[in-house]
C-alpha cells in the first residue's frame, strides 16, 4: 500500500478506537493486512531508481497520507493519537528505509525487508489505486461501525 493508504487507515483507527492502546496496536496490525490486498506502490522497483527519485516519492507519498490524515480527523481525535496511530500503521515502512538507502541488511531492518516483500499483493495502475479506495473505505466503514457500537 502507498503511505497515503497507511495513514489514513491509522487515522480511521485512532478516530474510531478511542482506546489507545488498542487503537495503536490495531494501526500497527493494520499494516501487514493491507499489504497483503493487490495494490499498487510508489515504492516497487526501488532498485532502478535513484535515490533521490525515491526519496522525493517516498516523502511525497508520506506527506500526502499525513495531511490527509490531519484534515479528516485532527478535528475528532487528540492530536497526539493521531500522530500515533498514523506512525504505528507506517512504522514498517519507515523501518524499511535504512535497507532501501544504505543496505544495512542486520536486524531488524533486512528482515523487514523480507517480510514486507513477502507479504506484498501487487497490481498494476490503474486497479493498484482502486484496490487501495475500495481497502481503505470497507475500513473506515467497518471501523464506524464499530465505533456506533461503543456508544
Amino acid at each position: 500500500m502507498t503511505a497515503t493508504a497507511h495513514a489514513i487507515v491509522g487515522g480511521t483507527i485512532a478516530a474510531a478506537i478511542p482506546d489507545p492502546v488498542l487503537g495503536i496496536s490495531l494501526a500497527f496490525l493494520s499494516h501487514p493486512f493491507l499489504d497483503m490486498v493487490p495494490h499498487w506502490d510508489a515504492g516497487w522497483g526501488w532498485r532502478q531508481k535513484t535515490k533521490k527519485r525515491l526519496f522525493l516519492e517516498a516523502s511525497t507519498d508520506a506527506i500526502l497520507g499525513i495531511i490527509l490524515a490531519l484534515l479528516l480527523f485532527s478535528w475528532t481525535t487528540p492530536l497526539w493519537y493521531l500522530a500515533a496511530c498514523v506512525f504505528a500503521a507506517e512504522l514498517l515502512d519507515i523501518l524499511e528505509i535504512p535497507y532501501w538507502f544504505w543496505k544495512w541488511t542486520f536486524p531488524p531492518f533486512g528482515w523487514i525487508y523480507k517480510f514486507q516483500s513477502k507479504i506484498q499483493g501487487k497490481a498494476a495502475l490503474p486497479w493498484g489505486l482502486i484496490t487501495q479506495v475500495i481497502a481503505c473505505g470497507l475500513i473506515f466503514l467497518l471501523l464506524q461501525y464499530v465505533q456506533l457500537l461503543l456508544i
